[in-house]
């Protein structure tokens, strides 16, 4: 098991706290466990994720799909 840091921004206390809510919901639907929250200003908080690997590895295959595709079609409209 791995641990993701995810960004939680907000200018108040209060919008962190939503944001953060929202950010446990997203990525607890994708298989990553809450583990905790550390309070450090506006665009420094972030909530720590516990991610399985294989998680991980699968995200960053789509990523790398989305860009190949991306760059392919570029190059197909440089082509042309």
């Amino acid at each position: 098991m791995a641990t993701k840091n995810i960004v939680v921004g907000g200018f108040t206390k209060e919008q962190r706290e939503k944001e953060l809510e929202k950010t446990k919901t997203k990525y607890g639907n994708k298989g990553y466990k809450f583990l905790k929250y550390e309070e450090n200003g506006a665009l420094k908080s972030v909530a720590v994720f516990e991610v399985d690997e294989a998680i991980l590895r699968k995200e960053k295959s789509m990523q790398l799909i989305v860009i190949g595709v991306g760059f392919l079609v570029v190059a197909a409209i440089l082509y042309f």
